[in-house]
């Protein structure tokens, strides 16, 4: 177990010194720090997701965020979680994403995800920053009718570019691997762990 956490401390600690500062997606107090009272029972990073409807087996690739209101489906804003470039906006009813390129100070890229979103209010090429609203947790309303179990925000961070699946609205169009991770190996090899990540940068 020190053996592997101080592996993980050379490969992530790097991006800690870069200058770029994090912060949580979602409107509470404090957004520098990810409490696990945030994450829902059954989205932490790396849990095995059993297949169900058509999608295969995977390890799970970020963290399921809790809508922050007091009620299910109450409209809440989603934030860019640091500087960065959106690259990517795909509007796809409950599993509408964006995709976010920040470029840290040493050269390096990671990219941040944001799944199971509505009212998205960014474009490709547009420049964010922690401040910025990108979009807002699904709605009541749309909560009826999709499930309940959506009412929470997908975030990853990705190690890796992700990859491009074509044209859509005369604009290029890019998705996660998020239900691609058949292998924990792989998992680790495409994606940061979130609370980790909140963690070491806050430290």
């Amino acid at each position: 177990m020190k053996k592997n956490k101080a592996l993980f401390l050379l490969l992530i600690l790097p991006i800690f010194t870069s200058g770029l500062e994090f912060y949580l997606p979602i409107d509470v107090k404090n957004r520098r720090i990810l409490k696990s009272s945030y994450i829902t029972s059954v989205g932490e990073f790396g849990i095995l997701r059993k297949s169900y409807n058509n999608i295969p087996s995977h390890f799970h690739s970020g963290i399921d965020i809790m809508n922050p209101g007091k009620k299910p489906g109450e409209i809440n804003p989603v934030f860019a979680c640091a500087e960065g470039k959106v690259i990517s906006v795909l509007k796809n009813k409950s599993s509408s994403n964006v995709i976010i390129k920040h470029n840290l100070n040493d050269g390096r890229t990671i990219y941040s995800t944001y799944t199971h979103i509505v009212d998205i209010v960014v474009e490709p090429g547009d420049t964010v920053n922690h401040f910025s609203v990108i979009a807002s947790f699904i709605d009541s309303e749309k909560l009826d009718k999709w499930g309940e179990y959506l009412d929470h925000l997908h975030f990853e961070i990705l190690k890796i570019p992700p990859k491009f699946i074509g044209i859509r609205d005369n604009r290029q169009t890019y998705l996660s691997y998020s239900i691609d991770c058949k292998q924990i190996e792989e998992l680790f090899e495409k994606f940061y762990n979130p609370i980790l990540f909140f963690i070491y940068i806050n430290n």
